[in-house]
């Protein structure tokens, strides 16, 4: 579920944009930014578990 909110926030600031209302878009914009890098943050410190 958390990995669709990026989605989500990208295409609420998409349809923002296109209907002009830019301030909003870019708070969606920043919005979605901070959750790629809090989430690729945790991926990137968390250990690879790898089954063989």
């Amino acid at each position: 579920m958390i990995m669709m909110l990026p989605f989500l926030t990208g295409t609420i600031s998409i349809w923002l944009g296109v209907h002009g209302q830019r301030r909003a878009c870019l708070w969606f914009w920043a919005i979605t930014m901070a959750v790629f890098l809090a989430w690729s943050r945790f991926h990137m410190t968390d250990p690879l578990t790898l089954s063989f």
